[in-house]
């Protein structure tokens, strides 16, 4: 079992550049509709179709300007003129590429305090307006969509504090929602552990039609589809930003950064 770049080193990716891993879904997707069957395209939503970064950053921002963080004066100094961009998966990354400590007081306690404070907001509608769409995914959904490829978002977002949003995200940066096919499948409650609910979700999505490629950023979760959909899927790694949450080192699996 390995974690981020260990993963990576570990996994044997196919060489295929950005271009051609994309034109193979095309090419793919085309061929499961002459033969008369419904060729089915799965897509993650953070850090796969949306960069959630600025998301983070603003929250971030809010908490180093709020009551609540009056107690942490030192960690607040140190995070002075943070950008956008040094934003990573989680409050701890950010911390360490900022050189702060997080496990020895007082920082410890203002870690937690930050977590909390980003938690409430992180995983809820009020923030969503402000994730960016990963470069080329917007225009790449609507061409498979408009070839006759049936889109599935599949997220770890919950149903009960962020369908409302998810639903107003999609629509408002153009992504094909609330037509015949597409779909949206969210955890039903938030305590949902994401790799069961994907891992019993990519099971369904199979009885949809011929699932031609499966787009996640995480590699726990990528790795179990894949054995789920099985070897005619293409299984595409984003490379943005993923938890440390251990997976096994995948084969065949296909790699980009970008949608263009």
């Amino acid at each position: 079992m390995f974690i981020r770049d260990t993963w990576v080193k570990n996994t044997k990716f196919h060489s295929l550049p950005t271009k051609a891993v994309l034109d193979e879904v095309v090419v793919r997707s085309r061929k499961v509709l002459e033969k008369g069957r419904q060729p089915v395209v799965v897509f993650d939503l953070d850090s796969t179709l949306f960069d959630v970064s600025r998301r983070s950053y603003e929250i971030l921002q809010e908490w180093m300007s709020h009551p609540s963080s009056g107690i942490c004066e030192e960690t607040v100094t140190l995070l002075r003129g943070l950008k956008p961009e040094e934003m990573k998966y989680s409050l701890q990354d950010v911390w360490e590429g900022r050189n702060i400590p997080h496990d020895r007081a007082p920082f410890e306690e203002h870690m937690k305090s930050a977590k909390h404070f980003w938690r409430q907001r992180f995983f809820g509608n009020d923030y969503l307006h402000h994730d960016v769409p990963t470069r080329g995914a917007i225009q790449f959904v609507k061409n498979l969509y408009e070839l006759g490829v049936k889109v599935v978002y599949l997220t770890g977002r919950d149903v009960p504090q962020m369908a409302f949003g998810t639903f107003d995200q999609l629509k408002m940066h153009g992504l094909p929602i609330e037509v015949e096919r597409t779909r949206l499948i969210l955890k039903p409650k938030r305590a949902m552990d994401d790799l069961d609910f994907k891992t019993q979700a990519a099971q369904t999505i199979k009885g949809w039609g011929e699932v031609v490629a499966s787009f996640e950023n995480e590699p726990k979760n990528l790795v179990a589809m894949a054995k789920v959909f099985g070897g005619d899927t293409m299984n595409v790694f984003i490379e943005s930003v993923s938890s440390d949450h251990p997976a096994p080192a995948g084969e065949g699996i296909y790699r980009i950064e970008y949608f263009d």
